[in-house]
């Protein structure tokens, strides 16, 4: 017998758990969201930092992300005799800040609301992210850091050697200071995407797990359901598209193009649980360390082009922990509890996909987050959830429409942002 649904959400990570929360608040809309728990989900791969001002300015995985390109930059700037500065960081444009910061400023309500009215608790710690600085190299990419961000200078402290040692006392003596981001936090990712998912169902949406899109069904240049092999068909007025890595399928399926999204690998290391040693997260120019609730410590993370490939490398495990044990020396003598490496949806710019696209009615994207999905899914529901009911967006999605690629034909006009 086939389903009929006004909405269908493919995928059930942490984006789509958050588009069924905001959809499932209006009453009488009749929402479906389907998942297949593939190996290498982002959202429980996660480190779950809400570091809306640290990734937007490259540091975080960005760091270690823009390192990396530095290193090829520099070998083959060598090879041409060019000069190339290995300490100016990649900063992303202001509508990327604005999205950031409007969904970082969502979660102590978000984390109420969700505790309050359906007993569900994402660990929200207020914890501030701080950029260690061991040389002259870190502290030039601090300070470009520094002079990028002027109108969010409240939102930023610098440490010297004493204050950082007195604020985080396990931190290495080699540290000469940190640049400390005071409005970046940490949640629970896998705690987070529970909450969306089980307060959507309170509320009425109808859930499948284990259940794998295989289609889309269209007639003409209108999305009217999706195949699945689980399942059967599940009909449809419009269907959101928050398939993670997996999103260009789902998008050639639907519109007959596929988006640029694809899988960028990232190796990740937890403790066992610890005695409290950080009171804050950390980022460095090797890795980020974070202490989460429970005491254990995760240390993160690679960027890696390797397709769907999930499996763990000695050298990268490696280098993680080298940089974790650089910044916090006591981690030498602490145990590995487990490693894994999760596929985050990166796109080209490193900016969502987001919203319609031309030629295809009946269907949204909500794809491409990269490396901040868990800090941008708050936002995300909300403008999805805007979207959907053609209603005045609270920021402008114009910077995150598919047409910004070549390979994505012009979209209609959307609504203008209130």
């Amino acid at each position: 017998m086939h389903k009929k649904y006004d909405i269908v959400i493919a995928g059930g990570g942490v984006i789509g758990a958050s588009c069924a929360y905001q959809l499932s608040k209006r009453k009488g809309l009749k929402v479906a969201l389907i998942d297949a728990k593939r190996p290498g989900n982002a959202s429980r791969a996660s480190a779950g930092g809400l570091w809306a001002i640290g990734e937007s300015v490259g540091l975080g995985c960005g760091v270690i992300f823009f390192r990396m390109n530095a290193a090829k930059d520099k070998l083959e700037a060598a090879n041409n005799a060019v000069h190339v500065s290995a300490s100016t960081p990649h900063i992303l444009p202001d509508s990327f800040f604005n999205f950031a910061l409007a969904s970082n400023a969502m979660y102590p309500q978000l984390h109420q609301e969700l505790k309050d009215n359906h007993g569900m608790d994402f660990k929200f710690e207020e914890t501030g992210l701080k950029f260690v600085i061991y040389d002259e190299q870190d502290q030039l990419y601090a300070e470009h850091i520094a002079a990028q961000i002027p109108h969010l200078a409240d939102q930023v402290r610098w440490l010297d050697q004493g204050q950082l040692r007195a604020n985080e006392p396990y931190i290495s003596q080699r540290a000469t200071g940190a640049l400390e981001f005071l409005c970046d936090h940490q949640v629970s990712p896998f705690r987070l995407t529970d909450a969306y998912t089980e307060a959507a169902r309170q509320n009425g949406v109808d859930i499948y797990f284990n259940t794998n899109v295989s289609g889309v069904l269209r007639q003409g240049a209108r999305v009217i359901g999706v195949e699945t092999r689980e399942a059967g068909r599940f009909y449809c007025d419009t269907l959101i598209n928050a398939a993670g890595s997996w999103a260009s399928e789902l998008c050639e399926w639907a519109t007959g193009r596929g988006i640029p999204v694809k899988p960028v690998k990232g190796q990740i290391v937890l403790t066992e649980k610890l005695p409290k040693l950080l009171r804050g997260c950390i980022t460095t120019s090797d890795c980020y360390i974070a202490q989460k609730d429970n005491g254990e410590i995760l240390i993160g993370s690679t960027t890696e082009d390797k397709g769907f490939d999930v499996s763990n490398t000695l050298p990268e495990i490696t280098g993680l922990v080298q940089g974790a044990t650089r910044c916090i020396p006591e981690l030498a003598n602490v145990n590995i509890k487990r490693c894994w490496a999760g596929l985050r949806p990166g796109s080209p710019d490193e900016l969502p996909i987001l919203g319609p696209m031309a030629g295809a009615e009946g269907y949204l994207n909500a794809c491409g987050h990269f490396r901040t999905g868990i800090l941008t899914s708050a936002i995300t529901g909300v403008l999805l959830d805007k979207l959907v009911h053609g209603e005045p967006t609270p920021l402008d999605v114009t910077p995150f429409l598919a047409d910004r690629f070549s390979e994505c034909a012009p979209v209609a006009a959307l609504p203008a942002a209130a």
